[in-house]
């Protein structure tokens, strides 16, 4: 007599770091979150809040529900601050046994099958797309090429794909050396080989260095560019961020 055979689906942590003066998008994010169709035991969210004080945290992240964790000043800077939040975030999916964490920016909205969709790609790191920026300026959040000079151990300036958007675009996974960290799965594997970080007189982000890192330990990221997610970031520039 045959029996079913229970399927057990890896264990994803939905995670990001938040600041209250994206609190605009907050609403619009936690409601795209909570219909995610992976199967709800097999997925948790954890956000690490990174403003100035606990406020935020009580009147709208712990309402809605999730893990958290409230990340001090990096008197460093406010990079730092933000760094430090994302290895808030690889710490608990680690010390908690999840297979994949997916970083998901909280003006970042996927399509609702996001994490079935990424995981079923087999990659140790891939992601959706979006834009950077508005109108003219307006720009893929993509880099090709890592243009790093081994010569003199340095990287030179990668360039967004631009106009190179139709041949990116063309509905496959394709191998690319930058997506940014605003929707992209990372298998625990990964997430055990390094941290994030960033370099001290440095304006780069923890973006850019998690590429660099990639690279040099010959981890592909991938973008599958069937999936594209919406990116309410027009709000939130010019700013000035508490540090």
């Amino acid at each position: 007599m045959s029996t079913d055979t229970e399927i057990k689906l890896p264990r994803v942590l939905v995670c990001a770091h938040q600041h209250e003066s994206k609190d605009y998008a907050w609403d619009r994010w936690i409601e795209n979150v909570r219909n995610l169709t992976y199967p709800s035991e097999s997925w948790e969210l954890f956000i690490a809040d990174n403003s100035p004080n606990e406020d935020y945290l009580k009147e709208r992240i712990i309402p809605a529900g999730a893990k958290y964790k409230h990340i001090k000043q990096n008197k460093k800077g406010f990079l730092h601050t933000i760094n430090d939040a994302h290895n808030s975030c690889r710490d608990y999916a680690l010390k908690n046994g999840f297979d994949f964490m997916l970083h998901l920016e909280t003006d970042i909205i996927p399509p609702i099958d996001v994490i079935e969709r990424l995981i079923n790609n087999n990659k140790k790191v891939v992601g959706g797309f979006y834009d950077i920026l508005h109108g003219k300026n307006r720009q893929l959040m993509i880099q090709v090429d890592e243009h790093f000079d081994r010569n003199v151990k340095t990287y030179r300036t990668p360039e967004y794909v631009k106009h190179e958007e139709p041949l990116i675009l063309n509905g496959k996974v394709n191998q690319v050396y930058h997506i940014g960290l605003g929707c992209v799965l990372i298998h625990k594997s990964v997430l055990e080989m390094f941290p994030f970080r960033v370099v001290e007189n440095s304006d780069l982000h923890s973006d850019t260095w998690f590429a660099n890192d990639c690279y040099l330990t010959k981890t592909n990221i991938y973008v599958d560019t069937t999936i594209e997610c919406k990116h309410y970031n027009s709000s939130w520039v010019g700013i000035k961020l508490n540090t």
